[in-house]
This record gives structure tokens, sequence and C-alpha cells, in this order.
């Protein structure tokens, strides 16, 4: 079933004994069915607002001026829309990458704290003293845009959501059309940096920062095998990307699944169900 409300109708119905990424706030009454049980699953699934700085979508598109990038940095309450949207084990973003994967190291980032005042003066300081308008596209469930629009509403920008299907999503990313995205990225479920920044900063269409120094070092970091060398690339790209809020990393996914009692099955960060570990009690 590909349809998430069915598949947990089937659960919840004793048709079904597993299902997965159904909305979070059905988690509860599906904790509460005597034959079921709820989990929450945190994922190396990256949450994150990507800004077009180069000016694909339009040249005087205020998204390619640093400050106010850093400015919606600064004006989201990162924490804690992952802590009472997504839930679970989710927590801050602050790499455009996931902690664990080979790489991808925290400290290297440059990181913003919820701080609505500094967004303000970033704002004026960039000449938008009254904010702007801009566009928010997105294929995330309604309530994450909708946060980040009354987030940006505070400081002053207001951003239309264009909430589209994943594949119209990708179809405006290849196309240049997108001033500012919320998406998120998986990694092919691969533990290693080089399956999340190279797709997003190399050129390709997805690149809407087109930075040569960034192609550079992340080019550096997966041209070599000797594993210093390939952090030292890699942590140098982060602090830049980072530094100039090239991407705004913002929340890990948690995956909620739906699985009968008489079933032991264990979540895994990658996001792929091990259904060979698993066994009936």
């Amino acid at each position: 079933m590909t349809d998430s409300s069915t598949a947990l109708a089937e659960l919840l119905g004793g048709r079904a004994d597993w299902t997965w990424n159904f909305n979070a706030d059905n988690f509860d009454n599906v904790a509460k069915m005597p034959n079921l049980t709820a989990v929450r699953g945190a994922a190396m699934r990256v949450n994150f607002l990507q800004f077009d700085v180069a000016g694909r979508s339009g040249k005087d598109n205020p998204l390619t001026k640093e400050k106010v990038r850093q400015a919606i940095a600064y004006a989201i309450n990162r924490q804690e829309m992952a802590s009472k949207l997504m839930q679970g084990d989710s927590r801050q973003m602050n790499t455009p990458c996931f902690p664990t994967q080979f790489g991808c190291d925290e400290d290297a980032a440059v990181k913003y704290e919820f701080n609505p005042e500094k967004a303000k003066q970033l704002l004026a300081e960039a000449g938008y003293p009254n904010g702007f308008d801009t566009e928010l596209v997105t294929f995330l469930p309604q309530q994450y845009p909708a946060s980040v629009q009354a987030y940006l509403r505070a400081v002053g920008i207001n951003a239309k959501v264009s909430a589209l299907q994943v594949q119209a999503v990708i179809q405006r990313a290849m196309d240049g059309s997108i001033p500012m995205g919320f998406t998120n990225w998986g990694s092919y479920s691969i533990n290693d940096a080089s399956a999340f920044m190279p797709f997003f900063f190399t050129g390709s269409n997805q690149d809407y920062t087109r930075d040569p120094e960034v192609q550079k070092l992340i080019q550096q970091g997966g041209s070599v095998t000797d594993p210093a060398e390939r952090r030292k690339a890699y942590d140098a790209a982060i602090k830049l990307i980072t530094e100039k809020a090239y991407i705004l990393p913002m929340f890990n996914s948690v995956v909620t699944y739906g699985v009968s009692k008489q079933l032991n099955f264990k979540p895994w960060p990658d996001e792929l169900p091990r259904f060979y570990l698993s066994s009936w009690k």
C-alpha cells in the first residue's frame, strides 16, 4: 500500500501487522490499541531550508544576500520544531549532512541560536527593515512549513507556502524556480557525507549555491581515500556552507511505526526495515 492513511487503517483494523510513516498525530491512537505497539525511530534524514543563493529564480531575490539568509537562521526555533512537531528523538541539525556520517563534524559548523531580534537587525542591515515577500516551496506535511511561515512572519518576512507533491517540487528545483525550499534528504541510507553534500553543492540542477570554492572542497573530499584529508576538506566545506548560510539544516526526521505485539521489530536510523532480523513471538 502506498497510502499511509489506508495502511494505518488496515493496521488498526487488525488486517496488517506492520506499517510506518503514518502521521505523528496518530501515534497515541496506535499506542492505545491492546494488540499494537507504537514506535518512534530517529532517522538520519535531514530536513532543511534551501535558499536560492545564486539567483536562479530571479536576480532581485533577497535570499541572494548573506545577511538575509543568516537572519532566517536566527528567526526560526528549530529545536522547538524538532521536539514539538517531529517529536521523538528529533533534534536541531547544524550541519548540511547527518552527524553520524563520516566527514560530517558538527564542530566544523557555524551555529545559529534562536534570536528574533538579531534576525530583525540583520534584515535591516541587508536593506529590508520592513521585511519582504517570498515563496516557500515544500512537499512536507503542512504543520512544518506553517511553523516556518509563522517564525518568518514574526520578523517581517511574508513567505507564501506552495505545498506540492514530491515530483512537482523536484521539477521546480531542476528548473531553478524555487526562491526558498523546505525539503529533506536521506542520503540513500549511506553513512558518509559524500552521500549528502555533493548532491546539493557540486553544480547540478539541485545546486542553488553555485559556489566554486564549496564545489572544489566537496570534490576534494570525494576524490581522496586518506581519511584525514577527506575530513579536512569536508570540514572546510561545512564551515563555509554554514557561515554563509547557504542552506539551513533544520532537524532530523523521526519515523513512526505501528507494529503488532506479536512481532519483534527494531527500527534503524537508515530507514531500512530489516525484516530478516524480525521474528514472531
